[in-house]
């Protein structure tokens, strides 16, 4: 996944082709794996596209990030929509990773050209609330419409705010552990025992790597959201103000015990040669050194077990997950993330009854289940998981259980419920960097965290300052 830093407001628009429902049927379990204030803000409710078309058939554009498998799984769902409405149609565009997808939404709001439909990256939430573009979804799926008890909390807890649900959850994930049953029976390591700690991680690597079984012992994209989980896995929070909960968040915690434990672990790793740096954002690569047989373990989202599954299959190896390792004895629990779905303020009626009846039906267990067993993430309600169980889903495919046995473990604190910040990418940004520096210069692990800490500061301090 590339980084994009947002700069409000810059821009990266791409373009996906369609793929038939079918198609993904044939190939089930595979997959891949800034706003200015709102009173600049126009949401294009007076254009052309606003109004339904001269058949009486209502279009409603939705713009994801969903690359890949998991686009073919987005364009299946929409196909099928449309198969079986007669009044409603539903037209998906990819507009690349997330970030990309977040700035080619914030111009399109700018221009009055926005997109009925938009997913948002979880860290987005705050961002899209203070712009003011988005109807909160409570109001726009009533509960005389819909059961929100039955979304599972810890899902629904990371899109509510001040009470409220502003979004619909869609791709939700957290992150657990993979490694190679094979390589663990020939190290000697219990392949039905996996590591649980970080240094228990690095004991296995020292291992795997010792015997030449593999070249290193473990991988996983330089990505900020996974030192943000060992946060929420030690029950601290990552920023201030409740996690940035309850107001905008001024400091990072980066001046902390947990955080030089996090930090100096993974740049030790790479320095003894027991951690493969696939890159900043590299998602795929990471996955592919794993697959490969470069490393025994990886670290991914759950979004990855679909396609993981099918490569270990491919690969000739057993597939094993755990849960998510932690930074020390503590196990508080994991952070939801993906993306959510957010409704355009501004819509004519036609429009909003039309994406209503699309997002309900989304919601519906029957696709939330086909979500799922196509892709790996979390099928948002409590009916979809009852729907998977009866059907012996879980019972066939045991990897796809382990992040549901971990999110049901997870308990609700100001950790695990996830930070929250309007610079949130940039900050992320700063942290992946930061790792760099960490590993490619003279400079020690104290003083970046330092200086990570002054920077990000300074953009959570800016924001607040742009908002006047």
């Amino acid at each position: 996944m590339s980084q994009v830093v947002v700069r409000y407001p810059s821009v990266v628009v791409l373009d996906q082709s369609l793929t038939d429902r079918r198609q993904v049927l044939k190939t089930t379990g595979l997959a891949a794996a800034g706003l200015t204030t709102a009173g600049c803000l126009g949401t294009g409710s007076d254009s052309a596209n606003n109004q339904a078309g001269s058949s009486g058939q209502t279009t409603i554009r939705w713009w994801h990030a969903m690359g890949g498998n998991l686009g073919e799984t987005v364009e299946a769902l929409a196909s099928d929509f449309n198969d079986q409405s007669d009044t409603v149609t539903v037209e998906t565009s990819y507009k690349g990773s997330y970030t990309e997808t977040l700035n080619a939404v914030t111009s399109a709001i700018g221009a009055g050209e926005a997109p009925e439909l938009a997913q948002i990256v979880d860290l987005g939430s705050r961002l899209a609330i203070d712009s003011g573009a988005f109807v909160p979804m409570e109001e726009a799926l009533p509960s005389d419409r819909i059961d929100w008890s039955d979304f599972q909390d810890p899902v629904i807890d990371y899109y509510s705010f001040d009470d409220t649900v502003y979004s619909l959850p869609f791709n939700s994930s957290n992150p657990i552990f993979y490694y190679n049953k094979d390589m663990f029976e020939e190290a000697g390591l219990d392949p039905e025992s996996p590591p649980e700690t970080l240094e228990e991680i690095r004991a296995a690597s020292e291992t795997v790597v010792s015997d030449g079984i593999a070249e290193q012992g473990i991988t996983f994209a330089n990505v900020a959201w996974f030192p943000e989980q060992w946060f929420a896995e030690a029950g601290e929070p990552l920023v201030n103000e409740r996690n940035g909960r309850a107001d905008d968040p001024t400091e990072i915690n980066l001046d902390t015990d947990v955080a030089n434990r996090i930090f100096s672990w993974w740049s030790d790793m790479h320095d003894d040669g027991l951690y493969n740096h696939a890159g900043v954002g590299a998602w795929g690569a990471a996955q592919q050194a794993f697959l490969n047989g470069k490393t025994a373990m990886w670290i991914s989202s759950t979004a990855g077990v679909a396609s993981a599954t099918a490569g270990a299959e491919e690969n000739g190896f057993e597939l094993g997950t755990g849960y998510y390792p932690t930074p020390g004895q503590t196990r508080t629990g994991v952070v939801i993330g993906g993306a959510s779905l957010w409704m355009t303020r501004g819509l004519s009626e036609a429009k909003k009854q039309a994406l209503t009846d699309f997002l309900l039906w989304l919601s519906e267990a029957e696709q939330q289940a086909f979500w799922h067993r196509n892709t790996g993430y979390f099928p948002i309600s409590d009916s979809a998981v009852q729907l998977l169980e009866d059907e012996g889903w879980f019972d066939e495919n045991p990897n796809f259980q382990t992040a549901f046995d971990q999110l049901s473990e997870t308990e609700s604190s100001v950790a695990t419920k996830g930070w929250q910040a309007g610079p949130a990418t940039e900050v992320r940004t700063l942290m992946q960097d930061g790792y760099v520096s960490m590993i490619n210069s003279d400079v020690t692990v104290e003083e970046k965290l330092t200086s990570m800490k002054s920077e990000a500061d300074t953009v959570l301090q800016d924001y607040i300052d742009s908002k006047g």
